[in-house]
């Protein structure tokens, strides 16, 4: 497959699979990636498919509502890089903006052999802080 045909399936399959991801579609999502898979985010990589299962169900038990803007994809070769910006609600209704990156990086059979998350956690911390200081039931203060 010569290489621009092979860039463009890239940009499509990566448009699909953000698609799936805003659907929730848990049948179809783990079918983007490899056996040997790896999915980096926050520190932690993910390996295989029961990686890949940890994360789906770690992101779709956290996240009620998803929806990328993407804003800039650059394909060289097997690689993809994305740009976007995420708007969330979460389960507990809290509304979170994150502007994020992600690299991708396609097996020969076009498959995700590699996927790396991109954000600033400080995104997160407000939504997080907001949440764990209402579920305390600290003491009034006098």
């Amino acid at each position: 497959m010569g290489n621009d045909k092979r860039e463009n399936l890239i940009i499509k399959l990566a448009m699909n699979f953000d698609n799936d991801l805003e659907a929730k579609n848990l049948e179809k999502l783990p079918s983007y990636f490899s056996d040997d898979c790896q999915i980096e985010l926050l520190g932690v990589t993910l390996k295989g498919r029961e990686g890949v299962s940890e994360w789906l169900a770690w992101l779709f038990e956290n996240v009620k509502e998803l929806r990328f803007i993407i804003s800039t994809v650059i394909v060289k070769d097997n690689i993809l890089f994305e740009e976007y910006a995420l708007n969330a609600v979460t389960a507990e209704g809290l509304k979170i903006q994150s502007r994020q990156a992600e690299v991708l990086e396609f097996d020969q059979c076009n498959k995700i052999l590699n996927l790396r998350l991109y954000f600033d956690r400080i995104d997160f911390a407000s939504n997080l802080l907001h949440h764990s200081v209402r579920k305390q039931n600290t003491p009034a203060l006098k």
